[in-house]
């Protein structure tokens, strides 16, 4: 029985991601489009993939679309254009960091004042004109800020991660508070805002979601010299040991929830999906570790040494398998 549950949950998940794509192609697309001419700029090709099949697709149709089925209710029309706009945001907002340069003090007025900020490059622009619409438009606007504050103070720490010398405590505190506050601001989006009780239950789907993003971005973060939990894991058995353990933490909390037995163990599963790709990417460095006999020097590997392909038959199959196993 509990597996044609989960098919129909999945059926559930292709059915929003299909609507989602949709919705992009009708809103998503043109609006970048009328950005580009308006600010007579342009989103870098790798941005713009990232929006149409990361950020203004998956985190839409499948975070915020399973937060309201939570509820026992579907996305509405606000509220899918809302995540999906923060879509545009998430990216841009962190070449306002990383390429434009902007001081605490100038991004500080962004996101907290967008209308009286002069902004002067594409990405200001696109941040400003973005930012003002969601601060008009968000039905809970004090919990949005300070979901925005959370996401801007952990955006401002995660520089210490060029330090060769960080220690495994100061990544562990930026890699889960990181997580945490990317999921809990797309809530804060929506119109039921996130209690105590939910929050504390995203800081642990956040923190797997992030711990994910660093085991698939290994080849980046290593070309890039960033360091992670992931490219300075010393044992990574014991690593996928307490990946597993904070799994079981996150799906109590799922679970403790004062929502409907069936709406959240089907959150439980949906988002366990997304860890299960983790445990699997997991497995295969156990192995490499095995094989080397030592803490793994990513530096002297190769690329492939780095890629884990999901799209390989072993490794699907296995990660249906997990995406059963942990959501029990």
């Amino acid at each position: 029985m509990r597996l044609f549950r989960y098919i129909n949950i999945s059926r559930h998940v292709y059915k929003e991601i299909k609507k989602q794509q949709q919705y992009n192609k009708t809103f998503l697309v043109p609006y970048l489009h009328e950005l580009e001419n308006k600010y007579g700029g342009t989103f870098p090709d790798e941005q713009k993939k990232k929006i149409l099949n990361y950020y203004g697709l998956f985190i839409t149709s499948f975070l915020c679309s399973n937060y309201t089925k939570l509820y026992g209710r579907t996305l509405t029309d606000a509220e899918r254009k809302r995540a999906t706009l923060f879509g545009i945001l998430t990216p841009v907002g962190d070449d306002l960091f990383d390429v434009d340069k902007l001081d605490t003090e100038r991004i500080h007025l962004i996101t907290y004042d967008p209308q009286n900020y002069t902004s002067t490059t594409f990405s200001a622009n696109v941040a400003k004109e973005i930012q003002s619409f969601l601060l008009a438009d968000v039905p809970h606007k004090e919990a949005y800020l300070l979901a925005a504050k959370n996401v801007l103070d952990i955006q401002i720490e995660t520089a210490r991660q060029t330090n060769p010398a960080i220690a495994e405590q100061e990544l562990e505190y930026i890699t889960y508070m990181k997580g945490a506050a990317s999921v809990i601001i797309y809530h804060q989006c929506l119109d039921d805002v996130a209690g105590e009780q939910m929050k504390e239950a995203l800081f642990y789907t956040g923190s797997l979601f992030q711990l994910g993003n660093d085991i698939f971005d290994l080849y980046k973060d290593v070309r890039d010299h960033i360091y992670t939990l992931v490219n300075t894991c010393d044992d990574f058995a014991a690593f996928r040991t307490s990946f597993l353990e904070r799994v079981d933490l996150q799906n109590q909390k799922i679970m403790a929830l004062p929502y409907a037995e069936k709406n959240k163990k089907e959150f439980c599963f949906v988002m366990n999906t997304i860890n299960a790709r983790s445990v699997v990417a997991l497995d295969q460095f156990v192995r490499l570790q095995q094989k080397n006999g030592k803490k793994i020097n990513w530096q002297e590997l190769q690329r492939k040494d780095m890629i884990v392909d999901m799209e390989k038959p072993r490794n699907f199959l296995k990660w249906l398998w997990y995406a059963y196993k942990l959501a029990e």
